[in-house]
């Protein structure tokens, strides 16, 4: 396959995307990948927070052209406005891609790029890998309505009409869904654990037990939560990994009560995220209850496995197809506070779910089995008809 991959975001970013792990896989099985991405832009969000590029054999990445003076322009609701901009910006360019490269399929994945849903001659597919609306109705906030809304949903609805295969991130994302899906969950990458010999889960004698989190910094991670159970946890040190929008504020709220126990590590590249993952002894996948959560199937999660780190995690309903008895839940600090305890008085148990997990992840959640299974299903599809 020659597959074209419009991005809306800085393809060497701190911000490691299922698709990178998704697109990589597929080049390394021999598969020709262009990435469109948008412009650099000056920004704190993770998307355009750049990083030293390490090529990949057959994957090409093309900047879209853009008109600068609006680009560099600060604009209301700026990050709606330049995901629709790169994407109307895209259109020429990635038909032009399409002939010259003879791309077989592009893969879209939100719905500003309906402008590209039919590129002729190309295979469309769509990757559902969010809750898209309830993401849109958090970003307009007072903005949102039923007009802005129902046009939204008017977008989806004809991505989802004009693709050749869909594919979603989660069960709970197809469920009630009267489009045809294929899921294809998020994984790990087998190579890249194997470049960390992992250290065993509470295996430090006489060193305080570390609590990790490894994620964005976004309104959908309850930091509420977080702090809270390391405020009443001053035994064990808290490291959180990672950057995005609330950092600053998690930043300020962990000054303001003086927890002496939380280390924040800030963003780090995806190439070192296991060797922080291999610091924690108990690992935390806590969201905020709400619908982007509850669809979601968190990339961290299957990360903190194939280090056979004990997981404490937020409810989900995703993870009911995932958990096979191998989590410890929490929705609340105290709940929170007590799974920690419960594996830190009986680490042997809590070893033995980790074990559990790192199978179930290797057998089922590989980035190298999911671009196989990738491959099965997208190489059988056809364009649309014109």
């Amino acid at each position: 396959m020659k597959i074209l991959f419009p991005y809306m975001a800085r393809w060497y970013s701190l911000n490691w995307s299922r698709y990178h792990s998704l697109l990589i896989a597929l080049a390394q099985r021999g598969h020709e990948i262009h990435v469109l991405q948008p412009p650099a832009l000056q920004s704190q969000e993770t998307n355009f927070v750049e990083i030293t590029p390490v090529p990949v054999p057959g994957l090409h990445v093309h900047d879209v052209q853009v008109p600068n003076w609006l680009w560099r322009r600060r604009l209301p609701f700026d990050k709606l406005f330049k995901k629709a901009l790169v994407s109307i910006c895209s259109v020429r360019q990635a038909r032009r891609l399409a002939r010259e490269h003879g791309i077989t399929h592009v893969m879209l994945y939100n719905i500003p790029q309906a402008p590209l849903a039919r590129l002729p001659g190309v295979s469309t597919v769509f990757d559902y890998a969010d809750d898209y609306m309830d993401m849109l109705r958090h970003e307009l906030g007072r903005m949102s309505n039923p007009l802005i809304m129902g046009f939204a949903r008017g977008l989806l609805n004809y991505m989802f009409r004009n693709a050749s295969l869909v594919t979603t991130v989660s069960h709970v994302l197809a469920e009630g869904n009267a489009h045809t899906m294929t899921v294809l969950p998020n994984g790990v990458s087998t190579a890249k654990v194997g470049t960390v010999p992992a250290t065993e889960a509470l295996s430090r004698p006489g060193a305080r037990p570390v609590v990790g989190f490894l994620g964005s910094f976004e309104y959908f991670i309850d930091f509420d939560l977080i702090l809270d159970a390391a405020q009443g946890l001053p035994e064990v040190d808290f490291l959180l990994v990672g950057k995005g929008r609330d950092y600053e504020g998690v930043a300020r709220e962990v000054q303001r009560r003086g927890l002496k126990n939380v280390e924040l590590a800030g963003g780090v590249p995806h190439a070192e995220v296991f060797r922080h993952i291999d610091r924690m002894d108990i690992c935390l996948n806590i969201f905020r209850k709400i619908p982007v959560s509850e669809r979601a199937c968190p990339i961290k999660l299957f990360e903190y496995a194939a280090m056979r780190k004990p997981i404490v995690s937020t409810r989900l309903a995703e993870l009911r197809h995932v958990d096979k008895g191998f989590l410890y839940y929490a929705d609340s600090a105290n709940e929170a506070i007590a799974r920690v305890r419960e594996i830190l008085a009986d680490p042997r148990s809590a070893r033995q779910r980790a074990d559990v997990a790192y199978r179930c992840v290797m057998a089922s959640y590989t980035w190298e089995r999911i671009a196989v299974d990738f491959e099965r299903v997208a190489g059988d599809s056809k364009p649309m008809p014109a």
